[in-house]
C-alpha cells in the first residue's frame, strides 16, 4: 500500500516543528554543535526523515533565520501601530522588558544574534548578525515618538542604535560574566531603562 503523501500543511508544520527544535537546542548547546540527529531526536522522528524537510543543517538554520527575521518584523509593526493610540514611551518600555527578558532567557540566542564574530561566518550566521531590519523598524517606532513631541528629534537610524547599545551592555556583562558581584542584573537595567528615556526626551 502507498504511503499517503504529506499535505502542504503538514510539511509546513514538520518544518516549523524541526526549526523550533533547533531553538530549544540553541539553548543547551552552540549553534555548530547542533547536529541533523540531534534534531530528528528533538522531534522525535529518524534522522533520515529530516531530509523529506530540509536539504541539509545550513538550510533549516537559513530558514530558521528568515522565520524569525519575519516574526520580528511583524512584532516591530505591530507596535509601530500602537503608537497611533498609545504613547509611545509605554509602547517602548514594553519593547525593552520584551527584548530583556527574551535575551535573558535564551543567551546562546542572544550570542548568536550579537557576539558570535560575522568575520568567516557561514551564511546564517552572517544573517543572524545583521540587524539592519530591526534597526530600520526601531527608528520608526522612535520617529513616531518624535512626531508626537514625547521624544526629540534626532536622527532615527542613529537613535535606534544608540537605544540597542544602551540595552544590550547589561545583557553582555551578565552573559560575559563580567557584572560586578555587588550589582545584580535586573538593577541595572531599571538603571539603563531611565538612561534610554533621558537620551530620547532631550
Amino acid at each position: 500500500m502507498a504511503r499517503p503523501k504529506n499535505t502542504p500543511e503538514k510539511i509546513e508544520r514538520m518544518r516549523n516543528s524541526m526549526m523550533d527544535a533547533v531553538i530549544s537546542l540553541l539553548d543547551q548547546v552552540p549553534p555548530d554543535k547542533v547536529s541533523i540527529r540531534m534534531i530528528a531526536e528533538k522531534v522525535g522522528v529518524s534522522h533520515m526523515v529530516f531530509y523529506t524537510y530540509f536539504k541539509d543543517r545550513d538550510e533549516i538554520m537559513d530558514v530558521l533565520v528568515e522565520r524569525e527575521k519575519n516574526r520580528i518584523n511583524e512584532h516591530f509593526a505591530g507596535k509601530l501601530r500602537e503608537t497611533q493610540t498609545v504613547p509611545t514611551k509605554k509602547v517602548m518600555e514594553e519593547l525593552i522588558l520584551e527584548y530583556t527578558q527574551t535575551a535573558r532567557e535564551h543567551p546562546k540566542i542572544f550570542r548568536l544574534f550579537w557576539l558570535d564574530p560575522v568575520e568567516g561566518a557561514t551564511t546564517h550566521s552572517e544573517k543572524f548578525s545583521q540587524l539592519d531590519d530591526s534597526l530600520t523598524s526601531l527608528g520608526k517606532i522612535l520617529k513616531a515618538g518624535m512626531d508626537k513631541g514625547e521624544f526629540k528629534k534626532k536622527d532615527e537610524r542613529l537613535a535606534a542604535s544608540t537605544v540597542m547599545a544602551i540595552i544590550n551592555g547589561p545583557i553582555i556583562m551578565e552573559q560575559c560574566k563580567k557584572m560586578p558581584q555587588d550589582i545584580k542584573c535586573e538593577e541595572l537595567l531599571e538603571q539603563i531603562t531611565r538612561a534610554i528615556f533621558a537620551y530620547l526626551e532631550t
